[in-house]
């Protein structure tokens, strides 16, 4: 019975540990983000407000509300937020798709990113999204040419 008792004391502050530790850590990451100032919003025809906007030295976060307060239906349209560093240069660009907002509706959002240094950002509606790149593509072809051109010389 003895050794019950002592494999339970064991467990126990196992477990204690692990959940200190969890509530610790979740501490130590939410006191690395800091709130991003000084964005700018041009997305007309929608209305959109940001709710929080934080940032770490390596990634961070946009999350807010996208309104339609037209009396028509937007659609096929993308909210593009540029993600930017001290110097006002972009590091970085993500799309939200907006499919199809009526009048009056209000809609969530959420941008998650991972560029280093980002002190500011930048939404704006637009009508087109750059197609995506497969950088293994990117290289085979660049790969390809660049073998043609020492060939030829």
């Amino acid at each position: 019975m003895s050794r019950m008792k002592t494999f339970f004391k064991y467990f126990l502050i196992v477990v204690l540990f692990y959940v200190f530790s969890n509530i610790m850590i979740n501490a130590f990451f939410k006191m690395s983000y800091k709130d991003m100032t000084g964005y700018q919003i041009d997305a007309s025809p929608v209305f959109v407000d940001v709710t929080e906007a934080k940032a770490t030295k390596r990634n961070g976060y946009i999350n807010g509300i996208v309104k339609n307060n037209t009396e028509a239906t937007v659609e096929n349209k993308y909210l593009k937020v540029s993600m930017l560093s001290k110097n006002n240069n972009v590091l970085g660009e993500k799309y939200i798709k907006i499919d199809k907002i009526e009048p009056k509706e209000l809609r969530k959002f959420e941008v998650k990113f991972d560029y280093d240094n980002v002190k500011t950002f930048r939404i704006e509606m637009t009508d087109t999204k750059p197609e995506e790149v497969d950088f293994l593509e990117l290289i085979k072809n660049n790969a390809k040419d660049l073998v043609s051109e020492t060939i030829k010389k």
